[in-house]
Parts: C-alpha cells; sequence; structure tokens
C-alpha cells in the first residue's frame, strides 16, 4: 500500500477528485491530510473521499482520523502524548523531550535519532541537486527505510504533486523495490496504524 504522508489543498481546479485520480494513477492508496489551518474541514471532507486515511490535528481532537497532532512548541508534546495522540513536529524543534512515537517533517540537524522517530521527506523539487541526493542517502544509511517515510507536502514547494514524486525518486537513484516500497507507504502505514 502506497501512502502519501503528508498533503494539504489546493490550488483551483485541483481539488480533491483531481487529487484522488494522481494518488490512483501513481498506485497510491491514501494520503494524510495535513491542514494548513482549521483542521474541522478536513474531518468534514474526510467521508466523501476515501484516499484521506488520516488527519493530523494541530490541536488535540478526538476523532477516528486523527491519531498525530502536529506541535510546533515542544511545551505542547507531554499533553499530546497525555490524550493517547502521536506527536509530529517540524524537524528544527528536535531534540525534545517525548516518550511515544513521534514524526519529523524534514530532515533534522542530527542523524542519531531514538527508534520510534521516524523522518517525513519533504522538500522534494526539481531540478534534483546531488547535495540534497547525497543527504538523503545519508539519512537512509544511517536510520534504515523503515524510519524514513515520502511526504509530498503538495500543493507546496513550487511543484505539481508528480514533480515532487519525480524529485523524490530521483534523489532516491536506483533502490531494490523493496526499499522504494517502504519508503512510499510501509513506513506510513506503520506510524499512522493503517
Amino acid at each position: 500500500m502506497r501512502i502519501d504522508a503528508q498533503h494539504s489543498f489546493a490550488p483551483p481546479g485541483q481539488g480533491p477528485e483531481w487529487f484522488s485520480r494522481i494518488l490512483a494513477r501513481n498506485r497510491f492508496e491514501g494520503s494524510v491530510y495535513f491542514p494548513e489551518t482549521d483542521f474541522s474541514s478536513a474531518l468534514d471532507l474526510a467521508p466523501r473521499y476515501p484516499y484521506i486515511r488520516r488527519v493530523v490535528a494541530r490541536e488535540i481532537v478526538s476523532h477516528p482520523l486523527v491519531r498525530s497532532v502536529f506541535v510546533d512548541d515542544a511545551a505542547r508534546v507531554a499533553a499530546v502524548e497525555a490524550a493517547g495522540l502521536r506527536v509530529e513536529a517540524p524537524a528544527g524543534l528536535w531534540p525534545f523531550a517525548s516518550s511515544g512515537p513521534v514524526a519529523l517533517h524534514g530532515f533534522p540537524a542530527v542523524l542519531d535519532l531514538p527508534d520510534r522517530v521516524v523522518i517525513k521527506l519533504t522538500g522534494f523539487t526539481l531540478p534534483v541537486s546531488e547535495e540534497r541526493a547525497a543527504r538523503l542517502r545519508r539519512f537512509l544509511a544511517k536510520l534504515g527505510p523503515d524510519r524514513l517515510m515520502f511526504a509530498s507536502g503538495w500543493p507546496f514547494g513550487g511543484g505539481t504533486w508528480k514533480e515532487t514524486l519525480s524529485a523524490f525518486t530521483q534523489e532516491l537513484g536506483a533502490m531494490p523495490l523493496e526499499i522504494r516500497e517502504q519508503l512510499l507507504g510501509a513506513t506510513a502505514r506503520t506510524f499512522y496504524q493503517l
């Protein structure tokens, strides 16, 4: 199962139906919806669009599609974990005190991370640079594919969803199919309990 571990919405003309078709064409079975503002609209959308497998909220909320909360203030981590939710945070916030599973958005400055920390690989754009490709390979070698997941971050980043995926696969380079599929869905499936 391929899962885009993070998207938002959406330029005019590229709404939920369009995105659902794009995912299907590229053999993705779903996506994690990360609303930039009010997450309640995400919960309204989800019943109509089954590709939305999880919603990342910005505050603690009880809803079956919300399993994790995005925090940009380390002081909120304990409250999120006490509510039984997983923590997601920008990579630049790390390190912070946490006890449960954590997903960091982007590349943190350090590679020595606890086993419960996974990385949502974001920020892929064309053209691909050798420096960014080398960074991805370092993280893959140090953490392994079961701690990394592709997150398009679409529509942000200046390209189409397909260009983001293309930039990711080009940066990744030639890899065995098992590793590629782990990054494109299996890690997200585990972290989001899909």
